[in-house]
Parts: C-alpha cells; sequence; structure tokens
C-alpha cells in the first residue's frame, strides 16, 4: 500500500513539474506624457513563478536600458523608474540647450514593444523593439531577440540551440549573401563593405530561423537593416530543439 502510494505522488509531482512548466502571457502596457512621450506594449509571463520572474525581469531589463540614454547614469530596475529619468534627461537637455534653439526643442519620444514570435516545450522566442528618437532626423531603432527555456526562465545561449556552429555559421552566410544581392544590389552601399559575421541575435517563427541585423552591426555607419529567415527544412540539422 505505501509503494502504491509513493508511487502516485512521484507521478503527481512529474505532472505537477510539467504543468507548471507551461507558460502563458499576457501584455504589459506602460505610457507616459508628462514631459517626454514613453510607450510600452511587451509580453509578460503570467502567474508568480520562478520562470515567469526571471522572463519578465529580463525583458524589463531591455526596456530600461532603452529608456537610459544618459551614459553617465545606472540602469534602473523598474520600468515605471526608467521613464521619469528619461523625462528627467529631456528637461535637462531642454534646459541647457533652450537658448541655443530659435524654436521649441521637439518632444523626446520612445517606444517599445515585443511579440512572441515562437513558442514550444522547448524554447520561447520573444522579439523586442525599441525606437528612441531625441529629437534627431531619424529614431535610434533596434531590435532583439530573447530565447528562452520556458522550463526555468533563463536565456538560451547560441551554444545551446545550434550544435554546429560552423555548419550554420556557412549556411547563414549563403542566405546574406542572397539577401544582399536582392535587396542591397547596390554594391556602393555600406553593408557591403562590412565583414560577414553572425548577428547579435537570432530568433525563430513558425516558418523557421530569423535572422537580424540592426544597423548598428555594420562597420560603416548606414541606416540600412538586413533580415531574412531560414526555413525549417534547412536550419534544422543544426538545431538542438
Amino acid at each position: 500500500m505505501l509503494k502504491s502510494i509513493s508511487s502516485l505522488c512521484v507521478v503527481f509531482f512529474l505532472f505537477s513539474c510539467k504543468k507548471e512548466a507551461k507558460l502563458d502571457f499576457s501584455n504589459r502596457t506602460f505610457s507616459s506624457e508628462k514631459k517626454a512621450i514613453v510607450s510600452i506594449i511587451i509580453p509578460e509571463a503570467k502567474g508568480s513563478s520562478s520562470t515567469a520572474k526571471t522572463i519578465n525581469t529580463t525583458l524589463e531589463q531591455f526596456a530600461c536600458q532603452a529608456l537610459n540614454i544618459d551614459a553617465s547614469k545606472e540602469n534602473l530596475s523598474l520600468i515605471e523608474e526608467s521613464a521619469k529619468q528619461f523625462d528627467a534627461s529631456y528637461a535637462a537637455f531642454k534646459k541647457h540647450i533652450s537658448n541655443e534653439l530659435s524654436q521649441e526643442l521637439p518632444i523626446w519620444e520612445a517606444n517599445i514593444d515585443g511579440e512572441i514570435t515562437f513558442k514550444s516545450d522547448d524554447i520561447v522566442s520573444i522579439a523586442m523593439n525599441s525606437s528612441i528618437n531625441t529629437g534627431a532626423a531619424k529614431s535610434n531603432f533596434k531590435i532583439k531577440f530573447f530565447n528562452f527555456n520556458p522550463s526555468n526562465g533563463q536565456q538560451l545561449t547560441l551554444k545551446d540551440i545550434i550544435n554546429d556552429l560552423n555548419g550554420f555559421t556557412k549556411l547563414v552566410k549563403k542566405y546574406y549573401d542572397k539577401e544582399l544581392l536582392t535587396t542591397y544590389a547596390n554594391e556602393q552601399s555600406p553593408i557591403h563593405k562590412t565583414a560577414f559575421k553572425l548577428p547579435e541575435t537570432i530568433g525563430f517563427n513558425d516558418e523557421g530561423v530569423i535572422v537580424f541585423y540592426n544597423n548598428y552591426e555594420f562597420l560603416t555607419p548606414a541606416s540600412e537593416v538586413l533580415e531574412f529567415t531560414i526555413p525549417y527544412v534547412a536550419a534544422n540539422e543544426f538545431l538542438t530543439f
């Protein structure tokens, strides 16, 4: 009898762990128009589990880092506090430069959003985007992919995801060269002058591996970004999931 009860307890424990690993998400929103304009809509893992907290902390850190445009200040850990810091930076800059301007300083804007691009029992891939405009002609734009282990919320590194980095790099290079020929046919484009390397991060969707290069990843200043998707039929042999 005791043996049967023990077996049932083990089964219940395993079932509970499996159930706990399931992740559901909602959207976390924040907006402020006190001095500058801040708009944030990012995924938020539901619940109070350590997994959910780890994922949410990582995504919040991305937003906080984007809002900190003053290199002399430390990154804060809360979105609300980071938005206040963004406001304060705008107010200080406006006061400093107001006497030199012939017209009103444009209001600074920060737009941060994210979406779940892929979700399975083995991986949750989230694309985070920030667009920060501090009065320049163009916004400072950045996309970063976060790949999480849904069991514990830890970020998966490239080595966790790819089983043959050299082979995968060669595969990406083939698609990279093809994209240059079709999207940036003009060989005078600064993007052609940058030596190939893997992007800062990669993501996933239902079609395959998302390869995205932000403009700052190219050695020569440029406004271009580069994006393409490698189908799973070509990438599966290099993936660990």
